[in-house]
């Protein structure tokens, strides 16, 4: 973990959504790496994009040679709905930047990773409290909406 989010911890996310491709690119050894382009129905905000938006996920350079064989192995299909973990960081602009850590074909009616990591042992809080939500060293305690 950088010095600089040594308060927010680690955060994660997990985007469960339409992978259109898996990209690499490798300039020399030290700059190597790729993406994975998500598709998502068009919000209507940026008059500029006609279409489905496109969200990218940058993932290791490792990675895109594992999702090729699973693609020749005929374990997966592209494009096709796909449940990513991934790391949350600041990335340029101050904007939030997403790296893959682990990709599957989502299977409907399974719980996700985020469903997991919120209720580690499946079942609902007893105490009648809010649920509690760690991000890294911080715990947020949601409190319940009217």
């Amino acid at each position: 973990m950088s010095d600089h989010n040594t308060f927010l911890g680690n955060m994660q996310t997990t985007v469960v959504g339409n992978v259109i491709c898996i990209t690499k690119y490798e300039i020399d050894a030290n700059s190597k790496g790729g993406s994975i382009w998500v598709s998502k129905p068009n919000t209507g905000r940026n008059p500029n994009i006609i279409g489905d938006e496109l969200i990218k996920i940058r993932i290791p350079f490792e990675m895109f040679e594992q999702q090729r064989q699973k693609l020749e192995a005929k374990e997966i299909t592209l494009p096709g709905v796909f449940e990513i973990l991934a790391d949350i960081d600041m990335g340029g602009q101050n904007k939030a930047a997403l790296t893959a850590l682990s990709i599957k074909p989502y299977k409907p009616g399974l719980p996700t990773a985020d469903d997991l990591a919120a209720k580690p042992n499946g079942d609902k809080p007893t105490d009648g409290k809010p649920p509690a939500t760690t991000t890294g060293n911080q715990t947020v305690t949601q409190r319940p909406t009217a």
